[in-house]
């Protein structure tokens, strides 16, 4: 009799730890417009909603993400995620709601204010916009449908939320540790339009156009260059040829790179690499060779190698690490690309437009180029030749 006993209190056990289970992991549903949802969600009036969630401040303790069959995860979906972490939220009136979090991008602890509304199904929307929607109020626990984001392939991310009922003391702990409205953050905006800037000789100004607080402007390697801040004008002066500067506040920061084709700027003493080839010839049907061995070429496939020469190694290869090339033709324009393991491809060196304009000049007609290797920050260090020449 004892053993029968013992079955069926362990069945018991069974029974009600699978209702448990489901009471913490309902199973939700997708509408047309992919936001999840309860069916049959037991509604909370107006009056509870503004009785028991108005007025408080609510503190995340666990989310489980939602799968797209409508099952949660058992993780704890912030778990070792890399770059977020939860929200805390405060429906300070029937219309406006206060979200607390850590924003990785600038980054700050900071809040936004909502005009929200409460809707049918319990659901809380911002301009139509589902902020959470209240699957049940229990006491000073809340559960919850989160809205989490986006995936890169479209795809909405839901999770199923508690969040408990925060005294007034918590609160205002909550509000001294995130303290900053992240509403008002602005842009770094200047009067550079482009990331990458070559100019003629070494001198070089613009102005900044909005930043939040002060700013700065520094050079990654400092001996690169003189840089000189009056209220919102910048000067700088190289130093030497390449500068990779950033422009920053407490929250934003701009980079880009700065490059003089001035001849009495480039560098000397430093030749440590040899190109493959430094030469290719081509034809109308755009056939390439490398004329020195008379060596076919892919204008698709084909690359130009960096090869180091006798006697450099070890800490001067990593001193002149040779992650870029800016490409200067004989008109000194320029460009800059970025090196795949010290080689660059025959197609970003020599645009289809390039090879045309040969054509149409006709048989014999050529483009020297400089090809100037470039560290990671942005000094230049070595010039190698290059040329291209159209024949019929």
């Amino acid at each position: 009799m004892k053993f029968y006993s013992f079955i069926i209190s362990l069945l018991c056990v069974v029974f009600f730890a699978a209702c448990n289970k489901e009471d913490v992991y309902p199973t939700f549903s997708f509408d047309e417009n992919g936001e999840c949802y309860i069916p049959d969600i037991s509604k909370i009036s107006m009056e509870e909603f503004k009785s028991s969630v108005v007025g408080y401040g609510w503190k995340h303790v666990i989310t489980h993400e939602i799968g797209s069959d409508g099952k949660c995860s058992t993780k704890d979906y912030y778990e070792g995620l890399d770059g977020g972490g939860s929200s805390q939220y405060y429906f300070e009136s029937s219309e406006s709601l206060k979200e607390y979090m850590y924003v990785d991008a600038f980054p700050a602890n900071g809040y936004l204010t909502y005009a929200y509304e409460y809707e049918d199904g319990n659901r809380v929307s911002n301009n139509g916009n589902l902020v959470m929607r209240i699957v049940s109020l229990k006491g000073d626990v809340m559960k919850i449908i989160d809205y989490l984001g986006i995936r890169a392939d479209g795809v909405k991310i839901y999770g199923y939320s508690t969040y408990r009922r925060m005294s007034s003391g918590e609160l205002t702990e909550v509000q001294n540790a995130y303290p900053t409205d992240l509403s008002n953050i602005k842009n770094i905006t200047t009067s550079i339009n482009n990331e990458v800037n070559i100019i003629s000789g070494n001198q070089f100004e613009f102005d900044v156009l909005s930043y939040n607080g002060s700013y700065s402007v520094k050079a990654t390697n400092e001996e690169s260059c003189e840089i000189t801040c009056d209220g919102d004008h910048v000067k700088i002066k190289l130093l030497t040829n390449g500068a990779y500067i950033t422009v920053s506040d407490r929250f934003r920061h701009f980079e880009f790179s700065l490059f003089s084709t001035d001849e009495e700027m480039e560098p000397k003493g430093t030749d440590i690499y040899d190109l493959s080839y430094n030469e290719v010839v081509f034809n109308k049907n755009m056939e390439f060779i490398e004329p020195s061995e008379n060596r076919p070429l892919s204008y698709e496939n084909s690359s130009i190698g960096t090869t180091t020469r006798d006697g450099y190694s070890g800490s001067i290869i990593s001193h002149y690490n040779r992650s870029y090339m800016l490409v200067v033709d004989t008109d000194k324009k320029a460009r800059l690309i970025h090196l795949q393991n010290g080689r660059l491809y025959l197609k970003e060196l020599l645009p289809e437009e390039t090879l045309l304009s040969l054509v149409e000049k006709g048989n014999g007609s050529s483009i020297s180029y400089k090809l100037e290797l470039t560290t990671a920050d942005r000094r230049v260090f070595q010039i190698l030749p290059f040329k291209v020449t159209y024949k019929e």
